[in-house]
This record gives C-alpha cells, sequence and structure tokens, in this order.
C-alpha cells in the first residue's frame, strides 16, 4: 500500500530522486539530506570557544552526520592563532570503538566511505591544499574502516571543497571580508547548517 508520509534520510542525490516520486501522488515528505556545512571564525570570536566547537563539529560521529561542520573559513587576523591548535587536536584526538567514552571518532561505514575520502584528500592535494591527518587507523580490524580525522588548509574553495564527502575532512581557509566570505558560504548547494563565532 501506498503510505501518505515517507521519512527518509541520505544524500542530496536520494531526496533529488525521491521527493519527484513522492511529489507526483501528492504523499508527504520528510526528507534529511545531505549538507555541506560552514562555520565562520571572526576577529572577535572567543579562540577557546571555537577550537571546542569546532573540533566536535567536524570530528565527532567520524564526520557521518548531515550537521557536521566540513567547511571553514578564518579570518586572516586570528588564523594564525587557532589553526596550528586545531591542528593539535586533530592529531591528538581518540580514534577507536565508539561505544567506548574515550572515543571521539568512530569508524567510516564502509570501504566506499574510505575510498570517497581518499579521492577527496587526494583532489585536495591536487587543488594545493596541505592535509593533516586522513590516513587509515590500523587496530586490528582489517574490515573496519577507522580514519584519522582530515584538515586540510585549501588556499580557496574548490572542488572537493564545494561537495559533500561523508566523512571527517574540514577544510579551512583564510578571509579578510566578511560580505565576502558570506558569498563563499552560501556559494554551495547544500547547506544545512551554519556557524559564526564573535562576540
Amino acid at each position: 500500500p501506498k503510505v501518505p508520509l515517507v521519512s527518509a534520510t541520505g544524500s542530496t542525490r536520494m531526496g533529488r530522486d525521491v521527493g519527484p516520486r513522492l511529489a507526483k501522488r501528492f504523499a508527504r515528505a520528510v526528507l534529511e539530506l545531505g549538507g555541506n556545512n560552514a562555520g565562520i571564525v571572526c576577529p572577535t570570536a572567543d579562540l577557546d570557544m571555537a577550537l571546542r566547537a569546532i573540533a566536535f563539529g567536524a570530528m565527532g560521529t567520524a564526520g557521518q552526520r548531515c550537521t557536521t561542520l566540513r567547511r571553514l573559513f578564518v579570518h586572516d587576523s586570528v588564523y594564525d592563532a587557532l589553526v596550528p591548535r586545531l591542528k593539535k587536536a586533530y592529531q591528538s584526538v581518540s580514534v577507536g570503538n565508539p561505544l567506548e567514552t574515550s572515543s571521539l571518532v568512530g569508524p567510516l561505514i564502509d570501504k566506499a566511505a574510505f575510498d570517497a575520502m581518499q579521492k577527496a584528500l587526494s583532489e585536495a592535494t591536487a587543488h594545493g591544499g596541505k592535509v593533516t591527518g586522513g590516513t587509515r587507523v590500523e587496530n586490528g580490524h582489517p574490515d573496519a574502516y577507522y580514519v584519522h580525522p582530515a584538515l586540510v588548509e585549501m588556499p580557496k574553495q574548490v572542488a572537493p571543497v564545494t561537495e559533500e564527502t561523508f566523512a571527517p575532512i574540514l577544510y579551512v581557509m583564510k578571509y579578510s571580508d566578511f560580505d565576502a566570505v558570506l558569498e563563499e558560504h552560501n556559494a554551495v548547494g547544500a547547506g544545512l547548517s551554519s556557524s559564526i563565532f564573535t562576540r
């Protein structure tokens, strides 16, 4: 039987496929789709608070959440004060069994997710990105895809930054003009959540 309401969680590609089918029969839909979410760090931001929020927002759930922070624009006046600290957080984060309270980052869902992450990191490097992390964690579980979260310093917002990769990748870029960075922030088609760190 055809149900009157369909709730579905998945990629924007899935939404483009399911949405028209439901509309054709006037079914109601609740679609929780992907997001290429961004944060902006202003010169007046509390950097300690921003660091904690960014680290959890980008690395928690191994980047496999539609509200994961994926792009970060940092004002050039605070970039050197924040990004090295963020790199240290990335290098020291606990990767392991998500049932253990000490682990922040669990495994990727499957090999396809791991391969997509590695492809995105290769593309970012080809566009001048500097990658911290992103490698596989060997922990005695050959069928599990645990990874070190990746922080990628990018010279500008280009592919793959403009595309969602369902993995713990955070692309970090400098900015100097707030109006211009708002345009960059809004330049992707799948923004679901966003944040601005300021006082």
